[in-house]
């Protein structure tokens, strides 16, 4: 025995009451909301409702109400209004699993049944459309009375994972990459065509493969990504972009490399640590940004002193390949022969070996007590509880490229699965 579900019957009244009647008899509902213009209005009381009786379908005054469209030739006045029933629809479903909602669009104008269509589309609902097994002018023309048959399928955006797919794209462009990756997984889940569950599946590792990227887990983003790319072809049937995503998953193949094979710090990773920042400035989180800048510019001598002092850690600095006068003023903090300093001190023992990039930096004003670092430090990341202002992002930002001696084109970049282009 089936078991039994509380229907709610949405569905568009026309100039025949047949297909109504079909609809009615078909899902015998639990409640229904009949759609109608200010032409049919009066035949739900007058025509359907005692027709419903005769077929065994009783709807009493309160089982059903009245949704009016105040033009049923107006596609986008038809769509503004239907929004309206969202709500409707998603706290009958909330009501648990026994509860449905069908959308019958059989009825009325055309406009009224596209319209209808379309904003069901984003309900969880089941379609259903009255068709027949006869028609007039051979076979071409309405369905004869009494022949009417109901033909009912799931939401095809719902089956296909048309909808879900559409929000991914939104929310991997937002840079929601985790958010996009559970919809991915959702609509895999939900989808029942295989060869749908694989193009959601590279879209979910695609999203984690760029969360994990985001979160400087390069290891984890570059296996995810040459997954991506070992399933390209489901990946040109999911999106029409994915060109750009299989262009950009390529041109960042020697960046991830670099980083996942070298010590830090090194170029691959202040570029990494620019790009960062910028997304975050993007994303108007201009505080992150900023932290981020101030660790860019550190790391930029970190990999100064590395690559052409040989110090590889400021962490651990000996004193001895200190020159003075620093080496006397942090000789009282030194242990074991070793010292550690911080950015500031880090540009300072640049400038003792008289390198270019101090230089550069004690230019820039990023040393002194106006510098825009020290609202970095003031910031609520770092050791205050003040909002940084655009303006300090933007005057490090400069900064940093200038240190870096890069410009934006040089950064890696993401790719958007929109039609906005590159990032």
């Amino acid at each position: 025995m089936a078991e039994q579900r509380h229907t709610l019957l949405i569905c568009t009244v026309g100039g025949t009451p047949e297909p109504v009647i079909a609809a009615l008899k078909r899902w015998k509902p639990v409640r229904v909301r009949f759609v109608h213009t200010p032409q049919t209005k009066g035949d739900v009381d007058a025509k359907i409702v005692p027709k419903a009786r005769d077929e065994g379908v009783d709807l009493d005054p309160g089982r059903y109400d009245l949704f009016e469209l105040p033009d049923g030739q107006d596609l986008a006045s038809c769509l503004d209004r239907l929004r309206q029933l969202t709500p409707k629809v998603m706290d009958w479903v909330a009501r648990g699993d026994k509860f449905q909602v069908v959308v019958d669009f059989t009825g009325g104008t055309k406009c009224m049944s596209a319209s209808i269509a379309l904003q069901a589309s984003r309900w969880p609902c089941l379609f259903s459309y009255v068709g027949g097994s006869e028609r007039t002018k051979d076979g071409v023309g309405v369905v004869v009375s009494g022949a009417e048959k109901v033909v009912c399928q799931a939401n095809p955006w719902d089956a296909l994972g048309h909808q879900a797919v559409e929000e991914f794209v939104v929310l991997f462009d937002q840079r929601a990459f985790l958010a996009a990756a559970n919809v991915a997984e959702v609509a895999k889940k939900r989808v029942t065509l295989p060869d749908r569950k694989r193009e959601f599946s590279v879209l979910e590792q695609l999203a984690r493969a760029f969360d994990a990227w985001d979160r400087f887990d390069h290891s984890t983003s570059r296996a995810l990504l040459e997954q991506v790319t070992r399933s390209a072809n489901d990946l040109r049937a999911a999106l029409t972009s994915a060109h750009r995503v299989l262009d950009a998953i390529e041109s960042s193949r020697a960046h991830l490399d670099e980083i996942c094979r070298t010590t830090p710090p090194s170029r691959a990773h202040v570029l990494d640590l620019l790009a960062n920042a910028k997304r975050r400035r993007d994303e108007g989180r201009v505080d992150d940004g900023v932290a981020r800048l101030y660790r860019a510019i550190e790391a930029t001598a970190q990999l100064a002193l590395k690559e052409r002092h040989g110090i590889e850690s400021t962490a651990r600095v000996p004193l001895d390949r200190i020159p003075e006068p620093p080496r006397s003023e942090w000789a009282a903090r030194a242990k074991e022969g070793v010292v550690a300093i911080g950015l500031q001190d880090a540009y300072r023992l640049l400038m003792s070996f008289k390198d270019p990039l101090g230089e550069k930096f004690e230019s820039a004003a990023l040393h002194g007590t106006k510098s825009p670092l020290v609202a970095r430090n003031q910031s609520i990341l770092a050791h205050g509880f003040e909002c940084v202002r655009e303006k300090i992002f933007d005057d490090l930002w400069k900064a940093a490229l200038s240190l870096a001696d890069v410009v934006e084109a040089d950064l890696p970049s993401f790719p958007v699965l929109g039609d906005r282009g590159e990032n």
